[in-house]
């Protein structure tokens, strides 16, 4: 189930970059920056962010120290650090823990990465989006692989899916990470609003008993239309198919996984399965995956047989992961991805109530400022609508910071702030100029 918050809009705000902690590392030679109109500077990256990238150059044989704008850069490329192997590395499980808000000294953090070998983080993604799972938790965790030398990063998904928004914030974040880690998405339930981050990953990998589709979103408004769920349900598919094109998968999956009427046909061509949404032309041998009158949810059982995405026949572990994508030396950061994703739900998920209560008691105050014809009593209403209005002020701005862009824009026109702050103030004065002249 895919719910739409009734005003949600599409997020026009960037990422806040109060949640991303500067990556600092030791200088690398002979690393690479390439900006999006094809400059490239080569040297030692100083430090990458969200906001910037410091490389120390040469410009025309002098050496100096570049500022770039993040937006302006399209890749960034490191000299590998390595570090001399050592049997206390190898799965650490007990001597990490969750990074703290201030910068640490690089001299104190942990060497996690050895050479020649991947190592691995894995990530929960476990409930319902926008209310067990936050956006946040996948910021913070992807940060902290970046900075730590994770290479890559696996998300263990369980979920029935729930808010649209939480998806988009969570696959903006992870487009941002693309280029810097590996994203693999481990299946072992993943439905509606849920497949959005999966088709955003470099791999993607079916447990067992998994499955994974039927992503028909609706919108929670009072009259439910269908043929505003029709535009938006087809808007959607359009979006996220070329994504799942652009990633190597396929888009007709998609689009039958979220529109009713699309279906997906398998057929085999040299040895290998194909896949189209028509009939027209294919072999009489074809298979039927989905049919039009239906939405596609894969199981594990289909994608092993049709090799769609990767599949697991056996377990679940990380071990079993890695088999399957045949990755033999590796090492594990542990449970530090639990730890953040523990944290960082817990707190977003105790903003999003916060603003909840609150426009709950600012509309129980609007009840009372038009019931009451007493003006102490309005004045009573108003003074607390004044408190709440505030309260929800700042709470906006603290879901912005927590990767929550489009959350802020869903409840953004939830108070109409402005004409709120000018009918409080001006009321307020009326009743100080009417206590003033006394009975």
């Amino acid at each position: 189930m895919i719910k739409k918050h009734r005003i949600l809009k599409p997020s026009t705000l960037a990422l806040a970059a109060g949640i991303a902690l500067t990556c600092i590392s030791s200088p690398a030679i002979g690393d690479q920056v390439v900006l999006r109109d094809g400059t490239v500077y080569e040297g030692t990256v100083i430090s990458e962010s969200r906001r910037e990238v410091i490389i120390e150059t040469e410009v025309h044989g002098i050496s100096t120290r570049m500022t770039l704008n993040a937006r302006d850069v399209r890749s960034v490329t490191r000299t590998p650090l390595t570090a001399t192997p050592s049997s206390t590395i190898n799965t650490p499980t007990n001597t990490l823990s969750i990074p703290k808000n201030d910068a640490e000294d690089d001299a104190d953090k942990p060497i996690l990465k050895r050479e020649g070998y991947q190592l691995l983080m894995e990530v929960p993604l476990t409930g319902t989006f926008g209310e067990a799972i936050y956006p946040l938790s996948v910021a913070n965790s992807l940060e902290w692989a970046v900075e730590n030398g994770v290479t890559d990063v696996v998300f263990r998904i369980n979920s029935g899916g729930g808010a649209l928004w939480c998806a988009n914030d969570m696959v903006a974040i992870m487009k941002d990470y693309r280029s810097k880690v590996n994203m693999h998405m481990l299946i072992e339930s993943a439905i509606s609003a849920s497949i959005w981050p999966s088709f955003n990953c470099h791999t993607i990998t079916m447990a067992p008993g998994s499955d994974f589709g039927g992503a028909v979103g609706y919108t929670m408004n009072d009259t439910g239309s269908a043929e505003v769920d029709l535009k938006m349900n087809s808007i959607m598919s359009a979006k996220l198919e070329s994504t799942a094109d652009a990633n190597g998968y396929s888009g007709y999956l998609v689009r039958a996984m979220i529109l009713s009427k699309a279906a997906v046909y398998a057929y085999k061509e040299h040895g290998e399965w194909k896949f189209s949404d028509s009939t027209e032309g294919l072999p009489r041998n074809y298979e039927v995956i989905d049919g039009p009158d239906t939405v596609l949810t894969l199981t594990a059982k289909q994608a092993i047989k049709y090799g769609i995405v990767d599949a697991m026949e056996e377990g679940n572990t990380l071990e079993e992961w890695a088999q399957v994508q045949g990755i033999e030396k590796w090492d594990s950061v542990g449970d530090i991805g639990h730890e953040i994703a523990e944290r960082d739900n817990k707190k977003c998920k105790s903003l999003q109530k916060r603003l909840d209560a609150t426009l709950t008691s600012f509309r129980s105050d609007m009840l009372d400022y038009n019931a009451d014809n007493r003006i102490s009593q309005r004045g009573a209403a108003m003074q607390s609508m004044k408190r709440h209005l505030g309260m929800y002020k700042r709470i906006m701005m603290q879901a912005e910071s927590m990767s929550m862009p489009s959350i802020v824009d869903g409840y953004e026109d939830a108070i109409d702030v402005v004409y709120w702050e000018q009918e409080i103030e001006t009321n307020l004065a009326r009743l100080r100029r009417y206590k003033r002249m006394g009975p």
